[in-house]
């Protein structure tokens, strides 16, 4: 479904997507996100690094900010997630929820 889209690209993951991954959106407030949104974020972001059970801790990610759904870095110095230049993220909700936010 996702070639309906236009995204056949398969896009790069520079950590471990399976991990909780952690973006900090208000000063010491963190939420738990998808990787595709971590590795568009802009801002402190944090990785649940768990390889010893007996010693788990969080690591400070430092790697590159990609553009939203895409394999373009992120050249963009506002914080939050990135998109491509020109889009927003209503280009990347559905049809159904789009609707459900005109209701509101």
């Amino acid at each position: 479904m996702a070639e309906k889209k236009g995204l056949t690209v398969k896009l790069h993951f520079d950590f471990n997507e399976s991990r909780c991954l952690e973006v900090e959106y208000n000063p010491n407030k963190w939420a738990r996100v998808t990787a595709e949104t971590f590795r568009s974020y802009l801002g402190n972001r944090r990785i649940l690094n768990v390889d010893d059970t007996k010693n788990v801790f969080y690591e400070e990610y430092q790697g590159p900010v990609y553009c939203y759904m895409s394999n373009m870095i992120c050249k963009s110095p506002i914080p939050g997630v990135n998109y491509i230049e020109g889009e927003s993220a209503e280009n990347y909700v559905s049809k159904r929820f789009k609707s459900k936010l005109k209701s509101i």
